[in-house]
């Protein structure tokens, strides 16, 4: 029930606001009980409120003068005058009520509207390329059709649930268009146009597969893979490329999209810069990653430098040498090798990394060592920069080793031997 207020005693007329000119400063005409037109230099007139609560004398704009009348003006103010009694800031409603009707209009906005013109353009340019491609591919195929079409604010957790149950063959995939669902809605919130998030309580709907360990080739295998790379049909740039990432133990994305400018040919060195503007062939953390070149990832490099037409990519396209290779490429030769029994059935491009690991570990590497080349980030900052200077010279030794070590492979020794 409204509190009884005192009345008040108006005093102001039409004809005393409208007479009211300019001034070299602002001026207030009182009315009543806090509420005024305040006169602004440029002839303006504004109502406004003032009060005391909370220990505090905010004031309150209720409306331009003749746009908002005497009548409107002292309607308004009697249901601010409510507010205060009841302890509610007009001012702070004000703005609650501003930002409310905002989220309203915002939500009423379809799901679809609101990813592909704010969340896509503001948020998805941070991930790399391929994951770019990803996201929307799994956005258009499978999210859009169930709820792009539903206003954002009506969007409701057993409207997601039953997106994940229809994708149940699938878990990994699941669980990651419940993720892209959730970080969109976050997006949402801090933009304060919802307080829900459907995807959240979806969380563990769907189980996790466990995480996929990459199998290595057992040294007796290496002499076959590298044949049968070296002698499949694949275009020479695709050959060379899993050479190299044979031979550098970074990720495949890394290879496809090297660039000239990242290596230095003197100091054998390559330098992949860390994930700032989200393209592709750049390290997955934040950070750059130093590879140390053997003398056979050098050779490798020559080769290429011979097919690349001078394109700033180590790997051009076959269609274009300005744009890289795409690491389909690298997965297409794999699956040929697979399909034909070149190579074991669980071998796939990752599985480099694996064998390069297990190698150096089985071979007497230190751990941090191979830790380091496998650009695994230590937590602790300034231990991980400690370690990278000092692993230096280790890291560049060990990755001859391992280069060296295939090379016998392949010319017949059936295991590496440890190092001295």
């Amino acid at each position: 029930m409204a509190p009884t207020l005192r009345a008040i005693n108006y005093k102001l007329k039409d004809v005393t606001i409208r007479g009211a000119g300019a001034k070299s400063s602002p001026y207030k005409l009182a009315d009543g009980g806090g509420l005024y037109v305040e006169v602004m230099t440029t002839g303006a007139k504004f109502w406004r409120y003032s009060y005391r609560i909370h220990g505090k004398r905010p004031r309150v704009t209720l409306g331009e003068y003749p746009t908002m009348g005497i009548k409107a003006a002292r309607d308004r103010h009697e249901e601010m005058r409510v507010l205060v009694a009841d302890g509610i800031d007009p001012a702070r409603q004000k703005k609650i009520d501003k930002i409310e009707a905002l989220a309203k209009a915002a939500q009423e906005q379809t799901f679809q509207t609101f990813t592909m013109e704010v969340w896509v353009p503001e948020k998805l340019a941070a991930l790399t390329e391929r994951s770019q491609r990803q996201i929307l591919r799994w956005l258009q195929n499978d999210v859009f059709p169930a709820i792009g079409a539903l206003p954002l604010g009506m969007v409701h957790a057993r409207d997601v649930m039953e997106l994940l149950e229809s994708m149940r063959n699938t878990p990994t995939k699941a669980n990651n268009v419940r993720g892209i669902i959730e970080r969109i809605y976050q997006y949402a919130a801090q933009k304060l146009l919802v307080t829900y998030n459907p995807a959240t309580p979806m969380r563990g709907l769907v189980a996790k597969p466990e995480a996929e360990h990459y199998q290595p080739l057992p040294d007796g295998d290496v002499k076959r893979f590298v044949e049968a790379v070296r002698s499949s049909g694949a275009h020479p740039g695709t050959r060379l490329a899993v050479e190299l990432l044979m031979l550098t133990a970074v990720r495949k994305a890394n290879v496809a999209q090297a660039r000239w400018a990242h290596f230095d040919m003197e100091a054998k060195t390559w330098t992949i810069p860390g994930l700032t503007s989200g393209a592709n062939g750049h390290m997955k953390a934040r950070r750059s990653h130093t590879v140390y070149l053997s003398r056979q990832a050098m050779a490798v490099l020559e080769k290429a430098a011979e097919l690349s037409s001078h394109s700033e990519w180590v790997f051009p396209s076959v269609q274009s040498r300005h744009v890289p290779m795409a690491d389909e490429a690298i997965n297409h030769l794999f699956a040929r090798l697979r399909k034909a029994g070149q190579i074991p059935d669980y071998f796939v491009p990752h599985g480099l990394r694996s064998t390069a690991s297990t190698a150096m570990n089985e071979g007497g590497i230190a751990p941090d060592v191979v830790e380091m080349i496998l650009a695994h980030k230590e937590k602790d900052s300034t231990r991980d920069a400690y370690n990278r200077a000092q692993y230096a010279k280790p890291a560049r030794e060990a990755l001859q080793w391992y280069a060296d070590g295939v090379d016998l492979l392949v010319k017949g020794l059936t295991v590496i031997t440890k190092v001295a």
